[in-house]
């Protein structure tokens, strides 16, 4: 009885804790576009945001929640065992289970969709020699999308015919690269993980942060002006072909969303202006993270009582 209170009670402080990080970010968000903040910065701030309530939920319930119903033993085992749980912990235990289970059944779904599509679009594909990226360049026979990349374990771009006839070489060369970028930013990865956390109310986050992986991949791509026209213009003659179906959600597609900001951006680009732009590191959040820790570390049997203390009162 006792340890199924403790699961009902974690999985009641997880729930909370989920909905309320969610709410929040997705409550005080803003699209992050500072003007001299490189965009691949701004991709990974979104989508730092986006998995936060998750990861936070988390690391709380298995360093705190746990942990607490070991404080003291034998009177909260006394104590507990004797209480009657109530109808409110068992619902938010009943939609814990429901919200881990839909992020799971959300991801398989997502991978199935994704392999089922790609089989269909591999069919009669030959490989596609362009550039030195051409090991992971496919052109497909059958109907496909224009351009996009497929996979998460091991991605491949997939070019259809109609993307080939339609780009001279050194668009296509721009076009790969730009999908190139995508792969090394492992995006179609990130494009799974989110389907881990639902809730509603992160399409705007999204939509977001996909523009935002989409610039960055146009920067890293482009090293002169010419590249930059050239990719522009794949752009522009890309987003002209319809694809016959959509992209699946572990896919990232040549074209997608808005494509006006970013022929603005190719139209407008600056190797000074691009040198000039901030990149926030990953190592830049180190310090926070030792600081966060040694904070921790000296206030964990304090915030231990407190964190039993409220799950006593969830019970009750």
């Amino acid at each position: 009885m006792f340890a199924m209170l403790r699961v009902i009670v974690s999985l009641d402080c997880f729930l909370l804790l989920y909905w309320l990080l969610s709410v929040l970010v997705g409550t005080v968000w803003h699209p992050l576009r500072p003007l001299r903040v490189a965009q691949r910065s701004i991709a990974t701030v979104l989508f730092g945001l986006r998995i936060f309530p998750l990861v936070a939920s988390l690391i709380i319930t298995f360093a705190l929640v746990v942990p607490s119903f070991q404080l003291e033993p034998q009177p909260i085992s006394a104590t507990m065992q004797h209480e009657r749980l109530g109808t409110l912990p068992l619902a938010l235990g009943f939609c814990a289970l429901v919200t881990i289970a839909c992020g799971i059944i959300r991801a398989i779904a997502a991978q199935t969709r994704a392999a089922r599509a790609v089989c269909y679009w591999l069919e009669g594909a030959r490989p596609l020699e362009v550039n030195d990226h051409s090991a992971v360049a496919v052109q497909s026979r059958r109907e496909s999308p224009p351009l996009i990349i497929v996979g998460v374990r091991h991605p491949r771009i997939l070019v259809s015919e109609a993307t080939v006839a339609l780009l001279s070489r050194n668009e296509l060369r721009m076009a790969l690269k730009h999908e190139h970028a995508h792969m090394k930013s492992r995006d179609n990865l990130k494009r799974l993980i989110f389907s881990f956390c639902p809730f509603p109310g992160m399409a705007r986050l999204e939509r977001a942060w996909s523009q935002a992986t989409e610039l960055a991949a146009d920067a890293a791509a482009v090293s002169n002006q010419r590249d930059a026209l050239d990719l522009a213009g794949a752009l522009i003659k890309v987003s002209r072909l319809l694809p016959v179906k959509a992209a699946p959600a572990c896919g990232t597609a040549f074209v997608a969303g808005p494509v006006s900001e970013r022929i603005a951006f190719l139209l407008d680009w600056d190797k000074a202006s691009k040198s000039r732009r901030v990149h926030i590191r990953t190592w830049f959040v180190i310090p926070f993270v030792v600081a966060l820790s040694l904070l921790v570390s000296v206030a964990h049997s304090p915030v231990l009582i407190l964190t039993h203390a409220l799950t006593e009162r969830l019970v009750r």
